[in-house]
């Protein structure tokens, strides 16, 4: 009997591995693909791309750098989807958050670094926070798709600040930018020419503080069984509606951090394009879809997705390969695990369309 669960087990372990590993190979097969197509070998392209990413100091501080961000919006990301939630307007209210940090670096004088820092931070937090209430208010209180919403919203967010950059708070420079941060506002580098600074360690605060939320604290719990079954939940007092504006608004707080630290960190000033395409805000999405919403799965995730953006800039200069083969793959790899979800939540969705089809021959009989 023993051996049979051991037997069991083993199987489950190598279902679960397989389930991370097939998607990947997929996607790297598709870019393959297209990377012969830019007439690049593939192996070429990969291999490159590992040995800048980690063989060096500056390559692992490049990644780290670029995945900082990723792993405070992956986690943003994950808070809700536990819940049920797809808040996908992350990086909308990144946008926001790093908008109000970058007024907030020049415009506020006088301060020492160890105030400016953490109200440039403070402001960028709440900031992204307000920004998240609204549809987590129509979620919680009207019951609107915040699917809808969020995704409009992101639309808003960017086009309003590409608008106030261009216009009223621009510097009429030939690129659309604010003015520069003061040196005061500006986050440490760990070393002078790389991209990592201290964002890293703040990511790492927020990556732990949500881990233990969700793993070890009974909102925690609450979340989980909120994902599971909203109706029941609230029957048995959980107050589900308070819980999803906590849900929004933690997301949002958390997101704003990860554009306000992009602005003090690398930037320095906010231009529309600071969140590359397709945007940290959709990274850190990417992050959660891949990893199931399991927060170590996000950080090496996130890890994987720092290394592919600065390989792949890397890959560009030194290849002359396109900086948009990086996100068919990683668009690759999302749709191949869309497949794998799919399948696995099978009867579930065959469940739902049951009841649709019930519920429309229920109304039809009800007419007749």
């Amino acid at each position: 009997m023993a051996k049979d669960k051991t037997n069991l087990n083993g199987i489950k372990r190598f279902i679960s591995f397989g389930n991370i590993i097939i998607p990947l190979l997929l996607a790297f097969i598709i870019g393959s693909i297209f990377s012969i197509l830019s007439r690049c070998n593939p192996f070429t392209l990969y291999g490159y791309i590992i040995k800048r990413a980690f063989f060096s100091v500056g390559g692992i501080l490049n990644t780290l750098g670029y995945a900082t961000p990723i792993i405070m919006t992956g986690i943003a990301t994950a808070f809700s989807i536990k819940a049920g939630i797809f808040n996908m307007g992350i990086e909308g209210q990144v946008f926001v958050g790093a908008f109000a940090s970058a007024l907030a670096g020049y415009m506020i004088k006088g301060l020492p670094a160890f105030i400016h820092i953490p109200l440039c931070l403070l402001i960028g937090a709440v900031c992204g926070a307000l920004y998240a209430l609204v549809p987590g208010l129509l979620k919680a209180k009207l019951r609107i798709n915040e699917v809808v919403t969020t995704v409009m919203m992101n639309s808003i967010a960017t086009q309003v600040t590409g608008f106030l950059t261009q216009s009223y708070l621009g510097t009429g420079d030939a690129y659309a930018h604010t003015e520069f941060i003061l040196e005061s506002a500006r986050l440490t580098k760990i070393i002078s020419k790389y991209r990592c600074t201290t964002a890293i360690f703040i990511a790492l605060v927020i990556w732990l503080i949500i881990y233990f939320v969700l793993k070890k604290t009974k909102f925690g719990y609450e979340i989980e069984c909120i994902g599971r079954q909203w109706e029941f939940s609230d029957s048995v007092g959980m107050r589900v509606s308070r819980k999803v504006i906590i849900i929004f608004v933690l997301g949002g707080l958390i997101a704003g951090i990860a554009g306000a630290t992009e602005i003090m960190g690398v930037n320095y000033n906010f231009v529309n394009t600071f969140s590359a395409n397709p945007g940290i805000g959709w990274d850190g999405f990417y992050a959660c879809i891949l990893s199931a919403s399991n927060p170590v799965g996000i950080l090496i995730y996130s890890i994987v997705f720092g290394a592919l953006r600065y390989g792949a800039l890397a890959a560009q200069t030194w290849l002359g390969v396109p900086l948009d083969l990086i996100n068919v793959i990683k668009s690759t790899l999302v749709l191949f695990s869309a497949i794998k979800l799919c399948s696995v939540y099978s009867e579930q969705i065959k469940s739902f369309f049951s009841r649709k089809k019930a519920t429309k021959v229920a109304k039809q009989l009800q007419e007749e």
